[in-house]
């Protein structure tokens, strides 16, 4: 039977978020899917992954031609992952004024515009939330407003979700009501990382393959901390360590040295260019300047730092002696078991699983919108709120601060019973 809450989604790209939809929705598709044509690499996975599971609806470029004027079937909620980069830490252009958060400005006044959903949210980077994307989230704002929709940003990080790595995110929610929605809290036991690398492999899984080809053993700073741990094994070197460790940035000072000493001992073993690398290191350390240090890591414990960047091709697996696999990194993600990326070379799109949204997180995301869609929230005195899953705090535009001790639990009857309530 289909559930009488509808949804479609609007640049989906891998699919996460979509996953997470589906997952709280049990399992029910979009009703369409929408996107533009500079997207279709990564939202490919996710509609060939649909299609397979027998989604028959439309997938549609907003910009083909003959498709300037085009709406859609009417629906609940709409969901996006429009791209974040130009918010994003990790581009060095990145700004409030960059182009690329036009795409968010357009598909927000795209779909309260025309397509005029109940909800309308999406995920971006974690700045959003704060002072450095003031100048995004007054566009929003300003968005909300010209449409008639009120605005929540909800900061969280995916390991309160019950997830294996931290993930810092900014959720944005325009509702159609005067004042904005309080969604609960969320905190759900943290998965270890642990436990994920050392989940079996699926037997002839075409992502049981590493996206980095050569040998970690090979890798300079994995040599020298084997060295000077007198170990032999990545997993006899992971048991010498607490927690998650980047390998770099620990040969910065651990076991008493210096990296002119590590300069040294790459020199000495013939690793010269990373003893070149680990000398221009301490020259910006004396300049009073950071350096850069992602890299090689070794996961322990409860968590990872989020999977981004070099990560897929730099995190080591313990238990299979090796890289991690496309796999893992999937199971990361929250993504299905069956899930795989599509293309004759899919070790060289591992990065479109970076750009995405861990389903559980997205899952949970989407149970706020659940919740607003029966009249279950608590509203501020306010059509536009900041809210902070980490402190648990709600403040509103003008700084005042606003109680909120609504827990997701609550909202739930017993597990395996809480599809009913939501739905």
């Amino acid at each position: 039977m289909k559930n009488k809450t509808t949804y479609g989604t609007i640049v989906p790209l891998i699919g996460g978020e979509n996953i997470g939809v589906m997952n709280a929705m049990d399992g029910q598709f979009p009703e369409w899917v929408l996107s533009y044509k500079p997207f279709t690499a990564n939202d490919e996975h996710f509609i060939d992954y649909i299609r397979g599971k027998g989604y028959s609806g439309e997938y549609t470029f907003l910009d083909e031609e003959g498709n300037e004027d085009y709406v859609p079937e009417k629906v609940d909620v709409v969901n996006t992952v429009c791209p974040c980069a130009g918010l994003s830490s990790l581009n060095v252009n990145s700004s409030t004024d960059s182009a690329a958060n036009d795409w968010m400005y357009l598909t927000a006044n795209y779909v309260l515009g025309k397509v005029k959903p109940r909800v309308f949210w999406g995920e971006n980077a974690p700045r959003l939330y704060t002072k450095a994307g003031t100048g995004v989230s007054d566009k929003l704002v300003a968005i909300a407003k010209e449409h008639g929709y009120s605005l929540t940003l909800y900061y969280t990080e995916s390991r309160l979700h019950g997830l294996s790595q931290i993930r810092p995110r900014t959720f944005y929610f325009f509702t159609d009501s005067e004042t904005a929605p309080i969604f609960p809290w969320h905190r759900k036991p943290q998965e270890s990382i642990e436990e994920i690398l050392q989940q079996k492999p699926i037997k002839d899984d075409p992502m049981d393959i590493t996206a980095n080809k050569r040998s970690p053993y090979e890798n300079s700073w994995l040599q020298y901390h084997l060295a000077a741990t007198k170990t032999k094994t990545i997993a006899e070197l992971q048991k010498t360590f607490a927690k998650t460790v980047n390998l770099i940035v620990n040969a910065d000072g651990g076991y008493d040295k210096g990296l002119l000493e590590v300069a040294d001992w790459m020199e000495a073993n013939g690793h010269d260019s990373t003893g070149a690398r680990a000398r221009a290191m301490q020259a910006k350390l004396d300049q009073g300047k950071g350096y850069w240090g992602h890299g090689i890591t070794m996961p322990r414990g409860s968590q990872i730092p989020s999977l981004i960047g070099a990560l897929p091709t730099a995190l080591l697996n313990p238990y299979t002696d090796n890289w991690i696999t496309i796999r893992d990194c999937l199971r990361i993600m929250k993504m299905p078991d069956d899930f795989n990326l599509v293309g004759e070379n899919p070790a060289s799109k591992v990065n479109h699983i970076c750009q995405n949204v861990p389903a559980s997180t997205a899952e949970d995301m989407m149970k706020n919108v659940l919740l607003y869609l029966q009249g279950q929230t608590e509203f501020a005195p306010a059509s536009f709120v900041r809210q902070n899953n980490k402190n648990q705090n709600v403040k509103t535009e003008t700084g005042d601060e606003i109680s909120n001790t609504q827990e997701i639990d609550a909202f739930f009857m017993e597990e395996g019973d809480h599809a009913t309530r939501l739905l």
